[in-house]
């Protein structure tokens, strides 16, 4: 039990080395330049909080509150607008006369096409139970007009639609 393990000759054992560990070297200013930098953000947007749960519970409508983060905002309708190019490809096909209507969601990558319900040959249910007649497709990224224009082709033939044609 209190016998020691003797070691082979050219080998040596954990206890009998001193492991030396290398300390990496840091420059205390910049850590504190960052720290402080860190805490003056933090404090702004705590103020900031604070303001707006102060006006809430004050009720103080005279004090706007500031936005958090600065965000371009773009409305629903910016987002769904048609380029020149893609309006050019669905009133190629379809006449806004005729009550189509057409956008193009950037986000989701949907070019969705609005039919009118005179012109809709969905069935009765689906006409009483969705009250519209949406045609979606998810467009390839990299072809975004030309699965436009297939999607387009693919509703007027689905419709026998011409735009030619003039309605009454």
């Amino acid at each position: 039990m209190g016998e020691e393990k003797k070691v082979p000759e050219g080998q040596t054992s954990i206890t009998d080395e001193k492991i030396k560990v290398e300390k990496p070297v840091v420059n205390v200013f910049s850590l504190k330049k960052d720290m402080d930098d860190f805490k003056k953000e933090t404090k702004a947007t705590n103020d900031k909080i604070l303001g707006v749960l102060e006006s809430l519970v004050n009720k103080d409508e005279n004090v706007s509150p500031e936005p958090l983060a600065e965000e371009p905002k773009e409305t629903e309708s910016e987002i769904a607008k048609l380029t020149k190019q893609q309006r050019d490809i669905f009133e190629y096909y379809f006449d806004p006369v005729d009550g189509f209507k057409a956008w193009y969601d950037i986000n989701l990558n949907i070019f969705t096409i609005d039919v009118p319900m005179k012109l809709s040959n969905n069935t009765d249910a689906h006409k009483v139970l969705y009250k519209q007649d949406l045609r979606s497709k998810k467009v390839d990224q990299n072809n975004i007009l030309g699965s436009m224009k297939a999607w387009c082709i693919l509703v007027a033939q689905n419709l026998k639609y011409e735009r030619r044609i003039k309605l009454k």
